[in-house]
């Protein structure tokens, strides 16, 4: 099915967890297919999924992915996923109560032992609440294990500075420049 022009798939959490996930664990039909694929993402580092056109800049898409609930680790060729944050509960009015919840996570390179640049990807991982029947496959358990990913590229660059003195340099600048601010020149351009 062609996609109208000018349509970005930007779902709410709520959205992403009823009408993507819960459809995908329960083996329901889901709204449209294409919105979200399936692919094992911790096999492949970020840079090397291909992100869908119908975000609002390319560089955003969403993925389900089968995996293991009980590891931990979310390691890829090159690097890992380090989750940051606390866990989010995603609520829905319409059901009274929790439905799903959410982690987030930034991309680094390296291995957990030897980590390397914090990246600026970025994902926020999404699994139903399996506590309620109503979003638990009883049928076919494997299918619980199923969870949504957003996987995004930050648009704000990670600043290069550390506590070192290049950053110190540039605060001290931004002191001095306050500092020429405030001084009174008189008509010869002296200051007082």
């Amino acid at each position: 099915m062609p996609v109208p022009a000018g349509f970005v798939f930007n779902p709410s959490d709520q959205d992403l967890l009823w009408y993507y996930l819960a459809p995908k664990v329960l083996g329901r039909r889901i709204p449209d297919k294409a919105a979200v694929k399936e692919t094992d993402i911790y096999h492949v580092d970020p840079d090397r999924l291909t992100i869908n056109t119908r975000s609002s800049d390319g560089k955003w898409d969403y993925f389900f992915v089968r995996r293991d609930l009980s590891e931990k680790s979310r390691r890829t060729p090159n690097g890992f996923w380090k989750e940051v944050g606390e866990v989010e509960s995603i609520n829905a009015v319409f059901l009274g109560g929790i439905i799903g919840f959410k982690r987030s996570f930034v991309f680094v390179e390296g291995t957990e032992d030897d980590p390397g640049a914090i990246t600026r990807w970025e994902m926020a991982e999404y699994r139903l609440n399996q506590e309620r029947h109503l979003l638990r496959n009883d049928d076919n358990p494997e299918r619980n294990n199923y969870v949504a990913c957003r996987v995004y590229l930050e648009n704000e660059p990670i600043s290069e500075c550390t506590v070192d003195s290049a950053c110190r340099q540039d605060a001290e600048e931004e002191e001095d420049d306050d500092d020429n601010e405030n001084t009174e020149v008189d008509s010869s351009g002296v200051r007082k």
